[in-house]
């Protein structure tokens, strides 16, 4: 028994220790909030334990990028952080492609993209919705390939039934 006391003990520190490191992580973990304006305009704030910035911009459009995208202020490197990303009122539903990979939820009628990273990203994009003229033709051509298939089938369960 005299020989486990001290271990228990030493093992209680350890614990002890990793707690105290596990609530430092957390307490500096940053939180990045980014919020997308109707107008065009990108709103971001950056804060955690050694930074803090806010600031609202307009993006140079990307003809080669459509979409929205937002640079952040400089986070320290390394920093964990919390991102949240807020599309304007009655936007459509996000590409699943954003970067960084979002999670995404709609509250009030505003599509609400979450992530927990390691570190900071240095912009965030959100490419533009799918056009529905694309989807529009893709259901086209797909109807026009079920139809070839059903007159083909058609024509040979005549051919085997006229044969027979």
């Amino acid at each position: 028994m005299r020989t486990t006391l001290p271990w228990m003990f030493a093992a209680s520190l350890a614990l002890g220790a990793s707690a105290a490191a596990n609530a430092a992580a957390l307490a500096e973990r940053g939180r990045i909030a980014v919020e997308f304006l109707a107008d065009g305009r990108c709103r971001v704030s950056a804060t955690g334990e050694a930074f803090h910035s806010t600031l609202t911009y307009t993006p140079q459009a990307i003809a080669s990028a459509p979409g929205r995208r937002c640079a952040i202020p400089p986070v320290p490197e390394g920093t964990p952080v919390d991102l949240v990303v807020t599309l304007p009122q009655g936007s459509a539903h996000p590409p699943a492609d954003a970067i960084p990979s979002l999670t995404w939820t709609r509250q009030n009628d505003r599509w609400i993209g979450t992530a927990a990273l390691t570190t900071a990203p240095s912009v965030v994009r959100i490419p533009a919705p799918r056009d529905l003229s694309d989807l529009r033709a893709s259901v086209i051509r797909m109807g026009a390939w079920c139809s070839a298939a059903a007159l083909a089938f058609a024509w040979l369960s005549w051919r085997r039934i006229r044969a027979a």
